[in-house]
């Protein structure tokens, strides 16, 4: 037999031999995949914030008007940059009839009256409002028991907020209107007794920014010492932002962190153009907590601020490490040995974890490795980590021996 006929046999009973390997079933060489790193899932608190800058502005900007159909000016009894409380006396006037400022004034008494009597109905009626409640349904986790758990229904939670805030700001208009109601009482007193000269008090409680000397209305203007944090959205932006979210606020001048809430979001831009960028103002105020701390006190408007506001958060949600995902799959290890690959549905992507909110479950151990590498349905293996071994826990175990001479053949 020549050299040629010996190459030939062996190309021959090598081809043969695999392509036997291949067809015969029980000759299958089984297939393993091996995995480096893994994790476990676990539960969490999730959030997604919005980080956006601000400034400290005042609440609300009042401005004082004076009539000249009322009387003659007499003059100014504060100076631009005063702070003033409700009561004060802000300017005098004289007045040239007497029995027409004094119908004009108990007028305007009996108009406040009417505003008053309405606000305070209307919280009445708020107050006496039920609202709607939802029905939850408590169970284990399973479908199941999902369908069959216990049943309760609670108020919903954005209903009671906008009754909470309609209710403060009906408050905040009664407390104006009852100060509106006696600075015109003063002045009508003080009409009768002078029966020529008015002192016009202040119905609001403030700094004053601007004193008109040349009685172009306004003719005071005063700034609410009550601060809150202003901002801008874009439009994207706008459309996930929603009032009551929570917000954290850092302040720049004295690293302090204060807690708010999102008081309003503009429904209009400051401007409208064809071209450019719309731009929407929102307003966060700080928690009645916060405003209670000292370091508010010493806050002034036109600090900055940073905050990062929470448009989204899960509680005690099912978590895996970013690198153990996949795009929207797993690699499951189960208990038997065997890797699986997992569909699944992600949430809120936070610090290098992701939410699953479908197809997981916690204690769940999954593998971090490029997927590539990976086969559905087959054995797994792992490398001996050595420092994860308890081993004196390990050497308690009476057949040690036999579990590392199976654990070896098996693998």
């Amino acid at each position: 037999m020549n050299r040629r006929k010996v190459i030939l046999l062996c190309v021959t009973l090598f081809v043969g031999i695999n392509s036997i390997l291949l067809v015969m079933d029980d000759k299958k060489v089984e297939r393993k995949s091996y995995v480096r790193e893994w994790s476990r899932i676990i539960t969490a608190d999730m959030y997604e914030k919005m980080h956006k800058p601000g400034v400290l502005t005042p609440v609300e900007e009042n401005n004082v008007y004076f009539n000249e159909k009322m009387g003659t000016f007499g003059e100014f009894l504060l100076e631009e940059g005063a702070k003033v409380n409700v009561g004060d006396a802000l300017y005098t006037y004289q007045v040239p009839d007497y029995y027409a400022t004094k119908a004009q004034l108990e007028s305007e008494v009996d108009t406040i009256n009417g505003e008053i009597a309405a606000i305070e109905q209307a919280m009445s009626s708020i107050s006496n409002y039920q609202i709607p409640k939802i029905e939850m349904v408590f169970g284990d986790g399973n479908e199941k028991e999902n369908r069959e758990g216990r049943k309760t229904t609670i108020p919903s939670a954005d209903a009671e907020y906008m009754k909470e805030q309609y209710v403060t700001e009906k408050e905040n208009e009664l407390a104006q209107k009852n100060a509106q109601l006696k600075s015109v009482q003063a002045q009508l007193t003080e009409l009768e007794m002078s029966g020529d000269t008015i002192t016009v008090e202040s119905p609001f409680q403030g700094n004053v920014t601007n004193v008109s000397d040349s009685l172009d209305d306004p003719i005071i203007t005063i700034e609410s010492t009550q601060l809150h944090v202003t901002g801008e959205l874009t439009e994207k932006e706008r459309m996930v932002l929603e009032q009551g979210m929570p917000a954290e606020i850092s302040l720049s001048e004295n690293n302090t962190v204060l807690q708010g809430t999102v008081q309003e979001v503009s429904d209009s831009p400051k401007t409208v153009a064809l071209q450019g960028t719309s731009l929407y103002p929102f307003y966060v105020s700080f928690t009645d907590e916060a405003k209670d701390e000292k370091d508010t006190e010493q806050l002034l408007p036109g600090y900055h601020a940073d905050m990062a506001i929470t448009t989204n958060e899960s509680a005690n949600a099912t978590v895996a490490r970013e690198d153990a995902v996949f795009g929207k799959t797993l690699w499951k290890m189960t208990s038997e040995g065997n890797l699986v690959k997992q569909k699944i549905t992600t949430g809120i992507h936070m610090n290098e974890q992701i939410e699953i909110t479908k197809g997981a479950k916690p204690g769940e151990w999954v593998a971090k490795d490029q997927k590539r590498q990976f086969r559905s349905n087959v054995t797994f293996i792992t490398p001996l980590k050595i420092n994860h071994i308890h081993w004196k826990q390990f050497f308690k175990q009476g057949n040690w021996k036999k579990d590392v001479v199976t654990g070896l053949l098996t693998r």
